[in-house]
Order: C-alpha cells, then structure tokens, then sequence
C-alpha cells in the first residue's frame, strides 16, 4: 500500500498470522522539514515519530484544488489536528505554519534556522539512549490503539473506489489545467 505505509507499520514478518497482533521490522523515523511539506511531503509528517520544523514551514495539502483524495490524509490527519481543522485543510486547502499553534499540532519542534543539525542530533540521542527494542515495541503499542490494520484496510478500500471516481471526473483536468497551469509550460 505504498511506501508511507511501509513506513508507518515497518516491514511484515515473513509470515503474516490473521488475527494476532502484527509483527513487524520497525525503525523509528525523524523527519526534519524546512521550507515547504506539500502533498505527499506534508503526509509523510502525519507518520513520522518525531518532526523537526524549521519556523516558517509551510505545510499543506493541495489536493483539494486537483480534484482528487490526499492520500490516507483523510484518515490520519484528524488524529493530529482534530476533526475541524482536517476538514478545513482538506476542503478549503487550509495551510499550516510552523511555529503558529495549529501549524504546532503537526510537528512536535520547531527550530529557528540553522539549528536543524543540531536538533536532529539531539533527538537522535533521545530516541535511542534506552535502545531500541523498547521503541519499537512502543511504536507497535500505538499503531495498534490509534489506526489498526483493519481500520486502514477498510479505509484504502473507499480510498481507491472513490479516487478512481475523481480520476475519471471530467473536473479533473479542469482543476488541473485552471489550478497549475499546465498549458503554459513548454515541454
């Protein structure tokens, strides 16, 4: 189910076993953004396990304005932001800023530039000074409580039902066309 998946839920155990808790490779992921997380970037965040922004980021998710669903946005973002805001960002294209108290609730620090590297290392430390194998048990606890496989399973469904509807809508190259102006670039 794509890559963010794979990085969310880790990589499978050779054998899957219906109806146990899932088995996974896990890694723990820092995401470090700077200027923009737009579309798929901006998705990345809602998996990630730690956030470093730089203040001013700017996140979003311009879907709205192609016509088609931001990915798995729709279910994980409400869980970062509430539901008001997600519905904002999703149907209005609502964007986020670092460093501003919505824009806080997608990312758990923000710098001030030039303090990226630092913060990284920082972070790194912290997330790994009691090993591993306690983070990855931890990360697994809460995939479990907050968006089991089921859940995403049946999400993914309506998902690709309903972005297969978008796809074919004939508003797509419209919104395309009016939104990035695609008949002006030159090839």
């Amino acid at each position: 189910m794509g890559y963010v998946n794979k990085i969310y839920r880790g990589l499978s155990a050779p054998e899957h076993r219906p109806g146990e808790p899932e088995q996974s490779i896990e890694k723990l992921w820092i995401a470090a953004a700077e200027t923009y997380a737009i579309g798929g970037a901006c998705q990345l965040l809602h998996v990630m396990d730690h956030v470093i922004a730089e203040r001013g980021l700017r996140m979003y998710l311009p879907a709205r304005k192609e016509g088609i669903i931001p990915g798995a946005s729709n279910l994980r973002l409400p869980r970062f932001v509430g539901d008001r805001l997600a519905r904002q960002a999703i149907f209005s294209g609502r964007e986020f800023e670092a460093g501003t108290p919505e824009g806080d609730l997608l990312v758990d620090e923000v710098v001030e530039p030039g303090e990226m590297d630092a913060a990284i290392a920082r972070r790194v430390e912290g997330l790994t000074s009691s090993g591993l194998v306690n983070a990855a048990a931890n990360r697994r606890a809460l995939r479990a409580g907050q968006e089991p496989l089921d859940v995403f399973r049946a999400y993914m469904a309506t998902y690709a039902r309903e972005q297969a509807y978008c796809h074919f809508s004939p508003a797509l190259i419209r919104n395309l066309e009016r939104h990035w102006r695609a008949h002006e670039r030159a090839l």
